[in-house]
């Protein structure tokens, strides 16, 4: 081969590799988002992505999984997703874990229209993750056996009237919401739960059954199997939404307890710039709102203003359901988790013997 056609070559092959590079490096970024299943995969496909791929042209894949936690878990070294929807509770424990990447409140301009209460930050001050809606855990009840009166408060799940006929949740929930909230009704908070252990026992001591999934407690209500249970707001406004007449939920006098959910990014995950246009959307008002509409979900962004016609289900306004919620520090909540899990194990298991 001459030199010239061996110049041409490697002229060639130069040209092709910078291409190649070239190509690679202008990738466009995009979001791949982690979510539960059971519809919130579709509302968040509805709710926030098509009008974020809409106007941005970042395109977002949302993926439905058992557990979204666990996939920042186990996919530690090498993150799949670049956003994941977890509970407040989720995001400390993976915060103190050193799984999540944090931001500054300049990176997230929304978070000016989301109260500080609602914005989870470490020591440094760097926000974890973007807010994006609530629910609240309170008691669920069938109409056809329990009259609204009978259940206005938490210690009305522990009457003996209702012996054999209530559920009370696992022990991961039970531990994380249900301790805490009672401990709340007493008058203390979510630091020492000791004053709430005799009413759990009580509760414990009635229910019929420990449900371990949404599903299940959906069914074991609506057919009367058991006619109480603390459940979430959401689940019963999805439940009517579907037609179910029997079912309605009590906000008890002594408050419920908060819930809110944040989009997080795994720390060393990709395209940080797309995830983080993603967070700032996500906190932003009006795909919170089509949230409320669609899945029951409250913004926790101030912009975003509920019809009349839904505070009307509720039955109150969004600003006096908050006032009533209890909001406790979730970073002491995932310390206590694992020694209060035992607790719980150890109520149910001494109850049932």
């Amino acid at each position: 081969m001459s030199s010239y056609h061996t110049w041409i070559r490697g002229a060639a092959m130069t040209v092709l590799a910078a291409c190649t590079w070239a190509g690679a490096g202008a990738r466009a970024e995009s979001v791949s988002m982690a979510t539960w299943g059971g519809g919130v995969g579709d509302t968040w496909r509805a709710a926030f992505a098509q009008a974020f791929e809409k106007d941005t042209g970042t395109k977002v894949k949302i993926t439905e999984v058992p557990n979204p936690e666990a996939q920042v878990r186990t996919q530690a070294k090498a993150p799949q997703y670049n956003a994941v929807l977890v509970s407040y509770f989720e995001a400390a424990k993976l915060y103190n874990d050193g799984l999540l990447e944090t931001f500054s409140v300049d990176e997230i301009p929304e978070l000016a229209n989301v109260p500080g209460q609602y914005q989870m930050k470490g020591a440094d001050g760097r926000v974890i993750g973007a807010p994006v809606y609530f629910t609240y855990y309170g008691i669920a009840f069938n109409t056809d056996f329990v009259k609204p009166s009978e259940m206005t408060s938490w210690a009305d799940l522990g009457n003996a009237k209702w012996k054999g006929m209530t559920a009370i949740t696992q022990p991961i929930y039970s531990s994380t919401y249900h301790l805490t909230i009672l401990s709340h009704a007493l008058g203390g908070d979510e630091k020492d739960v000791s004053r709430a252990i005799p009413m759990f026992k009580a509760q414990v001591a009635n229910a019929s059954v420990v449900y371990t999934s949404l599903a299940q407690l959906n069914q074991l209500l609506t057919r009367g199997e058991v006619v109480a249970a603390p459940y979430y707001l959401a689940r019963v406004w999805a439940m009517k939404r579907d037609g179910v007449k029997n079912i309605d939920i009590s906000l008890p006098k002594e408050g419920g307890l908060m819930l809110p959910y944040m989009v997080v990014v795994p720390k060393g995950s990709a395209d940080r710039q797309a995830a983080k246009a993603w967070l700032n959307y996500a906190a932003s008002a009006a795909p919170q709102l089509r949230t409320a509409e669609l899945f029951g979900y409250f913004p926790l962004n101030d912009k975003a203003v509920i019809p009349a016609d839904q505070e009307k289900v509720l039955g109150m306004s969004v600003a006096e359901m908050k006032s009533r919620l209890f909001q406790p520090d979730w970073f002491v909540v995932a310390k206590e988790q694992a020694a209060r899990v035992k607790t719980v194990e150890q109520v149910i298991s001494e109850t049932n013997n």
